[in-house]
């Protein structure tokens, strides 16, 4: 082993360490809560850790999703995708029986590439009123909660954060960094 050889291997983990560290940059997101549909689990000014994909969708987990257009639901016609995002908690996914409770979801079992979202709060708007989430309105899935709101009710004051505007009713909206984490 040459005197070179630590350094090599000192800078080969800075190198992999500095390319996962850019890699989870671009797939964590931080997220701020706005609204009551998931309260007590979150409530508004809660600030959580996103992972952007679908791969960790499952049954139980809390969920980033677009949200639902105001008049045309999960489907909008082209050019009016809203532009805001709700928490939701995934009560079932593909294949998994459908909850009695979600009586806009046809059928006895969730059909593929599709998912049952509950609000936490009663009056919540989620797949009692909207039908299955399609998996590719997905953002992500919440890891865990950066920061507790400083009050009931009280918002983020970070000037990092772009808030997104609620057209569909009183549920949890998100916000996002631009910047990632």
């Amino acid at each position: 082993m040459t005197a070179a050889t630590p350094r090599l291997l000192a800078l080969t983990g800075l190198l992999v360490l500095g390319t996962a560290l850019l890699s989870a940059r671009e797939r964590l997101v931080a997220v701020t809560v706005r609204g009551y549909s998931m309260s007590p689990t979150l409530m508004p000014g809660d600030r959580v850790l996103m992972l952007r994909g679908r791969r960790r969708a499952a049954t139980g987990r809390l969920a980033v999703v677009v949200a639902p257009h105001p008049e045309y639901g999960w489907n909008p016609p082209a050019g009016a995708t809203p532009d805001s995002w709700y928490v939701k908690r995934i009560a079932a996914v593909a294949g998994e029986p459908v909850p009695d409770w979600a009586g806009r979801c046809p059928g006895t079992h969730v059909p593929p590439d599709m998912l049952v979202l509950l609000g936490e709060r009663p009056g919540s708007m989620d797949s009692k009123q909207w039908g299955y989430c399609p998996e590719d309105k997905l953002v992500g899935t919440i890891l865990l909660r950066l920061r507790a709101a400083v009050a009931a009710g009280g918002a983020s004051a970070n000037p990092d954060t772009r808030s997104f505007s609620d057209t569909a009713g009183p549920d949890v909206r998100a916000s996002w960094r631009s910047d990632g984490v």
